[in-house]
């Protein structure tokens, strides 16, 4: 039965896009995670736009947009990971986009 399973995996598409991002994601999140800590704050606002700069040096070969999904992206993980040490933090979907 495993075996078909396998098969069939193997047989399916990968549906998912932009695979560069899924792979810089974890270093990234590493990089940025900082910015999101109520403790690392500037009088109790986040350094989301130190965490663009950031990106965007160690990332030379993104775009804006894709710069703006991973911040985004680590933003909503931070929240998921650390839900009490993150009310300081606007939602995710009120990040404005930051162009360096």
């Amino acid at each position: 039965m495993s075996e078909g399973l396998e098969r069939s995996a193997a047989a399916v598409p990968e549906r998912r896009r932009k695979l560069d991002l899924r792979a810089a994601f974890e270093a990234a999140f590493v990089m940025i995670e900082p910015f999101f800590d109520p403790q690392q704050g500037w009088a109790g606002q986040s350094l989301e736009l130190l965490a663009y700069r950031l990106l965007r040096e160690n990332f030379p070969a993104l775009s804006s947009d894709e710069v703006h999904t991973l911040v985004v992206a680590a933003h909503r993980v931070y929240i998921e990971r650390h839900p009490d040490h993150s009310s300081h933090l606007p939602r995710p979907s009120e990040l404005r986009r930051v162009i360096l």
